[in-house]
């Protein structure tokens, strides 16, 4: 009876006949409710009493789901904060993450990873709650008898998206929300779908480390019809506009306390849980199995969502399996054919042992002096100076494997081909308000900027190479064989699709690690390398997940398995961008 009045107060009548082999659905109706699914069959009449019209479709159709959802009256549903809430309490991500990952994953209530200084669980509020989202979704005037149609898309080539989308569907369907899902190819789904704010409900990896992309990805200067060329990487793929979250992302830029960046964040994240515009679901982790025989105090962090292992720690236990001659070596497994080294501003765990930087970014989203001993704001320091410059003293007693010193000029010449090569992938958008680099002596130089950037250490996370490094070759064509290190190892051989071997650099002017010797051996077959893993022929291998292959690799004794929640997390998007109705 209950069912009957509301239909009865929504001016609404609806019969549904269900026959042998398809879903029959007869509506009798002149007036649409103020939900909005259907209008008037026959457009010509209001007289309910004497002008009736029937459509037979499958009501699992595609056709039916597309026609229940082009007569819903309002075409920006998502809009309504009431409708986004009904939907992140009704999705169950604890089974999403159980059928996914077993006990090797969990939900995720953050931006960030958890790893990260700047972590904070404002999405715990998004506990399963099928009580609640019925009644946000009754508030916006939907339920089970009175359903609202929507559609849910990710790339087509996926089992993992196809299986929380499958999931999705099943728990939203429960409180009345009927899902169609549209997949499309990775280039389609991101360019033309996620791109131009073409979808209601999507999935997709959001990448964050220490804070910067959340700017691009909430602001409102940031939608993605707003990109010039002066205004670049507009990822705001949701199309979300808070003057609020604006003013804390402005403040964030600006802020070098440590302890209030965090609050900062924290109360970014709250907004956004609070608006209802994304749920994160779970991080993308990283798998690394390693020899216990042999390998001690193994650690890594995860930086750009790659893995940086901190090898110079590393050691080996009693020196098993060590060599007569007393030198030691371990072993990594590496997928693919071989090594590629040509972009200076993509650092990974193979070139930040061959090569070091000015800076390098910490937990906190600082940066920590490398090769830089001090620096200054000139503009702070010297009365009536005109130019924006920043004074840098390079460290003393730094060199390349060679004997020569690092220098000033390899600053310059490393800025300038990557200023000449511009259309690097990773080039800062703030890269061309630095006017030049000017050389003041072997171990000082300046660092003029056309226009001040207040975070510009940024702008220099690339790899030093030495003057006249690539003098014989473009950028593009610089090999791991071409490097002259300047880090904890050094080249020592390299055949090309078979493996890379280094050796520990004794000129290193940090502390000199215990490892000799530190192979990568390549491999396209990951299958070849989890097998020369198991025979102890490999030290250690970052692993595809696999439930079988983990489990196999936790209940080996021979075997550790260390887990880390990486940078790239997984998310339901909601679609603000606007529809014409």
């Amino acid at each position: 009876m209950t069912g009957m009045n509301k239909l009865i107060k929504n001016k609404k009548l609806i019969f549904l006949i269900i026959v042998t082999g398809i879903s029959v659905i007869i509506l009798n109706s002149c007036i649409y409710d103020d939900a909005g699914l259907f209008a008037t069959l026959d457009e010509e009449s209001t007289d309910c009493s004497q002008n009736s019209s029937v459509m037979e479709l499958d009501t699992t159709s595609k056709e039916f789901f597309l026609e229940s959802k082009e007569k819903q009256m309002n075409k920006n549903l998502l809009n309504d904060l009431n409708i986004r809430k009904a939907i992140l309490y009704a999705i169950d991500r604890d089974k999403i993450v159980n059928e996914l990952f077993s006990e090797y994953n969990k939900v995720h209530n953050s931006l960030f990873s958890e790893d990260s200084y700047y972590y904070s669980q404002s999405w715990s509020e998004y506990n399963y709650d099928i009580n609640k989202a019925k009644e946000f979704l009754d508030i916006a005037g939907y339920g089970v008898n009175n359903p609202l149609y929507i559609t849910i898309g990710s790339i087509s080539n996926s089992s993992t998206k196809q299986t929380i989308e499958d999931i999705i569907k099943e728990d939203l369907s429960r409180i009345g929300i009927k899902i169609w899902i549209f997949n499309k190819s990775s280039e389609e789904w991101y360019s033309e779908c996620v791109g131009n704010g073409e979808y209601e409900l999507g999935l997709w990896s959001i990448y964050n480390f220490e804070g910067s992309n959340l700017g691009y990805s909430f602001s409102s200067e940031k939608i993605p019809s707003m990109a010039t060329e002066e205004n670049k990487y507009c990822e705001n793929f949701y199309w979300y506009n808070n003057t609020e979250v604006d003013g804390l992302l402005k403040r964030i830029g600006n802020e070098e306390d440590i302890d209030v960046k965090k609050q900062l964040y924290k109360d970014v994240q709250d907004m956004l849980a609070d608006d209802a515009v994304v749920l994160p679901l779970h991080n993308r982790m990283f798998y690394i199995a390693y020899n216990n025989k042999k390998l001690q105090n193994i650690d890594l962090s995860i930086k750009n969502n790659k893995v940086f292992f901190n090898l110079e720690e590393w050691s080996l236990y009693n020196g098993e399996d060590t060599p007569d001659e007393g030198e030691n070596e371990i072993i990594i497994g590496f997928e693919g054919e071989d090594y590629e080294l040509n972009n200076l501003l993509k650092r990974d765990y193979i070139s930040s042992l061959l090569l070091k930087g000015l800076w390098e970014i910490n937990e906190y989203g600082e940066y920590e002096n490398i090769l830089v001993d001090e620096d200054y704001n000139l503009e702070y320091n010297t009365p009536g100076l005109s130019e924006k410059k920043v004074k840098v003293v390079l460290k003393d007693e730094i060199f390349w494997e060679d004997g020569r010193p690092v220098i000033s000029n390899d600053v310059k010449y490393t800025f300038d081909l990557i200023r000449e090569n511009n259309n690097l992938n990773g080039v800062d958008e703030e890269f061309s308000k630095v006017k030049d680099i000017e050389v003041i002596n072997e171990k000082e130089f300046n660092i003029i900027f056309s226009e001040y950037v207040k975070n510009w250490k940024k702008i220099f996370n690339f790899i030093l190479l030495p003057e006249g490094a690539l003098d014989e070759k473009g950028i593009d064509d610089f090999s791991v064989k071409d490097i002259v290190a300047n880090g904890p190892y050094k080249v020592e051989q390299y055949i090309s699709d078979e493996y890379l071997l280094l050796k520990k650099n004794d000129l290193y002017f940090n502390e000199i690690p215990d490892i000799d010797y530190f192979k990568i051996l390549f491999d396209s077959d990951i299958n070849n390398l989890i097998g020369m893993l198991k025979d102890r022929e490999l030290d250690l291998l970052i692993v595809p997940f696999d439930i079988d292959l983990i489990k196999g690799i936790d209940e080996d004794k021979n075997l550790n398995l260390l887990i880390k929640p990486g940078n790239m997390i997984e998310h339901l998007a909601i679609c603000l961008k606007p529809k014409e109705d």
